[in-house]
């Protein structure tokens, strides 16, 4: 069994695709990909805002390592906030990670939504941009929603961020169900 798939709990997912655009010329594509979570949605919501320092003991097995970056001395995300993440690599063996620096671009407490913006790491050599939205949604879903400027028109899909997220949203849930954060 893969390390990938080591720590993954059958959890209903819908995956939506975005609508294919017949042209050479550099376009925004979206991905979403939307769990259902059974914690409470306000204790997932806090954990991604303020918590997400967590990560690699919650799901190590994907997130190796969560750090401050450019001076920031607060865990809590705010829009400008800047972290820089290690996780588990798209094209590598089971013990390989790839870095990603990333800002907080904004954060919407009442919708329970934060968008973060990739600003350095490898994933910057397969795309021009790449945001990732969180939005815990009112009907028990966690949503991640990927917006992103292929270099390559040819080039992948981030179908595998895709599944870790789908993993991270199962893993976080269960850790959350199974602690007192409820």
């Amino acid at each position: 069994m893969s390390l990938l798939h080591a720590h993954v709990y059958e959890t209903p997912v819908q995956v939506y695709a975005p609508v294919r655009v017949l042209s050479c010329a550099a376009s925004r594509s979206t991905k979403v990909i939307e769990t259902r979570i059974q914690c409470s949605t306000g204790s997932f919501y806090k954990f991604f805002k303020k918590q997400a320092s967590m990560l690699p003991s919650v799901c190590g097995a994907i997130v190796q390592t969560v750090n401050l970056a450019d001076g920031n001395r607060s865990w809590v995300n705010t829009v400008g906030s800047r972290k820089v993440i290690e996780i588990l690599a798209a094209d590598s063996c089971a013990d390989t990670a790839e870095k990603f620096k990333y800002v907080v671009e904004a954060v919407d407490d009442h919708a329970k939504k934060i968008t973060y913006k990739v600003l350095e790491g490898s994933l910057l050599q397969t795309y021009d941009s790449f945001t990732v939205t969180l939005q815990v949604t009112t009907a028990s879903t966690a949503k991640w929603t990927v917006e992103y400027v292929k270099k390559d028109p040819c080039g992948e899909d981030p179908d595998f961020y895709l599944d870790l997220f789908r993993t991270i949203n199962a893993t976080v849930d269960i850790y959350l169900r199974s602690s007192d954060h409820n």
